[in-house]
């Protein structure tokens, strides 16, 4: 981990962190969450749960359009494809 790693870390990113280490402490603030008694405490975790989440979310599909980086054409019904499909 470098200096520049360290000094995300420490404004609190979360993109220095490799996808064991994040899991780990999702789920370590999931229990905190789970486990918390008072309302507002239970607010600020979830919304800290929220944060991971977007990070795990921003990962994935990034690993997906690596994975895919040609995405399919979208398909469209023979006759009409622009009518709407109430029959």
């Amino acid at each position: 981990m470098g200096i520049f790693d360290s000094l995300e870390r420490g404004l609190g990113s979360l993109r220095p962190l490799s996808d064991a280490e994040l899991e780990d402490e999702r789920e370590a603030l999931r229990q905190r969450y789970v486990s918390s008694g008072d309302v507002n405490k239970a607010s600020k975790l979830y919304d800290e749960l929220r944060y991971y989440d977007e990070e795990m979310t921003r990962r994935a599909n990034g690993a997906y359009a690596r994975d895919n980086p040609n995405p399919p054409e979208p398909r469209h019904r023979e006759h009409g494809w622009y009518l709407p499909s109430d029959d």
